[in-house]
């Protein structure tokens, strides 16, 4: 049969939606663009979305499927690299434009060695990722996992603090912080208020607060004569301030995907990334335990697994430590214009004429008075 495609959403759906939620971690990237279309409503045709399937002559259940967003490289699941470059083709044929390509490593560089043949199109490599899940079954601490609403385990010593859902109070905040991590990653990120309103609305974005550092005018009015200085440093408790954050996408097929963590340059190499990360993970698996309901995606409570993609040239060995499990590698290629060698001079051209050279003229002496 090989590759069939769509435009309509709920064809691609019956079709696929077997295959990608019985591998839901490998796939998380294609569910998520689809459900992301239908959560925002939008017209697949209009949009340029297509949806597609490969099938075995035989008429078999589905072994692969691409998802393809002109504005962002194609996704593609399925590990057989033949069945990857044979999508190069039914795409030339409907015109579409491709400007990169994401997909598990053997897959990638098949289809991208077929698009770069048949368009002429510059391959360069973006980066490589690795996909990581964390099961409700799974044994992230030597085999129980604790309590819920416990953190941090007893094995696991971890900087203090506390998971925040992020409120509309924070949409500035959150925005400020997106546009910084996409920066950094090297991202497009089209409108980050737009994004900082979508997490929002479902509980999306998660901070890790820690105690506020002590101020030096704060330590220093406590040893002042001036009663009034004195009920200054005694005042109130510290505010908690954000360090880190994490961005989730919404359930789908049981499965959430920390999208994105971003630390403050100034609060990096102390560990709030891994506490939020593991804290965030046991609580949408666990239960946020008693006597704590937070608002939105962390009290769902019909998650089986969660998905995090991280970048092959970081270090992530707490992930393992964790007890997240390495699923599948990921590379994300772009496509740009050809390259070739510099064009030769015409023979025609002749050389620039050479200025003359000589001694440099003598100045007059001056004479002292």
């Amino acid at each position: 049969m090989g590759w069939s495609s769509t435009s309509d959403l709920d064809q691609f759906a019956a079709a696929a939606g077997g295959y990608l939620s019985a591998r839901a971690a490998e796939n998380i990237l294609l569910l998520s663009a689809a459900q992301d279309a239908r959560d925002q409503a939008r017209t697949p045709g209009d949009a340029g979305l297509l949806f597609g399937w490969w099938a075995p002559p035989d008429g078999g259940d589905p072994r692969g499927a691409f998802v393809h967003d002109p504005a962002v490289p194609l996704l593609i699941s399925g590990r057989a690299p033949e069945m990857a470059a044979a999508l190069a083709g039914p795409l030339v044929r409907m015109g579409r434009q491709v400007r990169g390509v994401d997909a598990p490593t053997e897959a990638a560089d098949a289809f991208a060695a077929a698009w770069s043949q048949r368009g002429g199109t510059a391959v360069r490599a973006h980066r490589i990722c690795r996909v990581y899940r964390l099961t409700a079954h799974g044994a992230p601490h030597q085999g129980t996992p604790a309590a819920p609403g416990t953190w941090p385990p007893p094995e696991l010593p971890a900087p203090p603090g506390r998971l925040r859902v992020a409120v509309p109070e924070d949409r500035t905040m959150l925005a400020d912080w997106l546009r910084a991590a996409a920066i950094e990653a090297t991202e497009r990120l089209a409108s980050p208020g737009d994004l900082a309103d979508d997490l929002i609305s479902y509980g999306g974005a998660v901070f890790w607060e820690v105690p506020q550092r002590p101020s030096r005018f704060r330590d220093a009015a406590h040893y002042l004569a001036i009663p009034h200085h004195r009920d200054l440093a005694q005042f109130g408790e510290p505010v908690p301030q954000a360090a880190a954050l994490a961005t989730l996408t919404r359930p789908v097929a049981g499965t959430v995907r920390i999208s994105m963590l971003y630390t403050l340059p100034e609060r990096r190499r102390i560990g709030y990334g891994a506490a939020l990360t593991q804290a965030v993970s046991r609580t949408l698996l666990w239960g946020p335990g008693p006597g704590c309901s937070p608002p939105g995606l962390l009290g769902h409570g019909c998650v089986r697994e969660v998905v995090m993609i991280t970048d092959k040239n970081r270090p992530h060995r707490w992930g393992g430590r964790f007890g997240f499990q390495l699923v599948s590698e990921r590379s994300v290629l772009r496509f740009g214009p050809a390259t070739g060698s510099m064009p030769r001079a015409s023979a025609a051209t002749k050389p620039m004429p050479r200025l003359p050279t000589g001694p440099l003229p003598r100045l007059p002496r001056l004479r002292s008075g």
